[in-house]
């Protein structure tokens, strides 16, 4: 199965035109982040802001996780005390330190990185390599364009984190018209360079379909 891991939408670029796209490029779903509303089959699951975020919304079947922004957002800990027993995935974005500092408090808490902890600075490698450490800690290789060339970046990321705690995710529509879907998935592609079959399914989906549920 694959899946795109990451992605919105917007009135001028609709989900319609992704399903397009993901079909024309033999996806079989995706991940929404932004609101939990009615959406084609194609999604599989909505990474809900945490500004949105509320109890019942969890009872909703396409719901998968919360998305936060660094450390602005990150829950106190009776709440994400709540969600490590709950189970509920947290995407978090922009802050790799808060990445960090969350699985040591929680280890049992599903966390994803969004967009390979852009954006990189000097002690990204560090922070990734430390978030690394946390078994319940996963990375989307997303938003690539962010990067001024993703390949080392990317190759830090495959040593430190397993196939099968990394994912493919286009950010799309961010980053248009410059960078197109289609240029997402070729700036993924020839940034992790030759890898086997096996671990190609896990980056374009086994490792999303696992981590969501899906």
């Amino acid at each position: 199965m694959r899946i795109d891991a990451h992605h919105s939408f917007s009135e001028q670029y609709t989900l319609a035109g992704l399903e397009s796209i993901l079909k024309r490029n033999r996806f079989d779903g995706s991940i929404l982040v932004g609101p939990l509303i009615d959406t084609p089959d194609f999604v599989r699951g909505i990474i809900v802001p945490v500004t949105e975020w509320r109890d019942d919304l969890a009872r909703h079947p396409k719901f998968r996780g919360i998305l936060m922004q660094g450390h602005l957002s990150v829950p106190d800990d009776l709440r994400a005390t709540e969600l490590e027993n709950r189970r509920i995935p947290v995407d978090i974005t922009g802050d790799l330190s808060a990445v960090v500092d969350l699985a040591a408090r929680h280890p049992r808490l599903p966390i994803c990185i969004d967009h390979l902890g852009a954006p990189p600075n000097d002690d990204w490698p560090r922070l990734l390599e430390a978030a690394a450490q946390f078994p319940m800690v996963c990375c989307k290789l997303s938003g690539l364009a962010m990067f001024p060339d993703p390949r080392p970046y990317v190759h830090h990321a495959l040593r430190f984190f397993s196939p099968g705690r990394l994912m493919f995710g286009s950010d799309w529509p961010n980053g248009l018209p410059a960078c197109t879907w289609k240029a997402s998935l070729a700036l993924f592609t020839q940034a992790i360079g030759a890898q086997s079959i096996e671990t190609r399914e896990q980056l374009l989906g086994g490792t999303a379909a696992r981590f969501y549920g899906i």
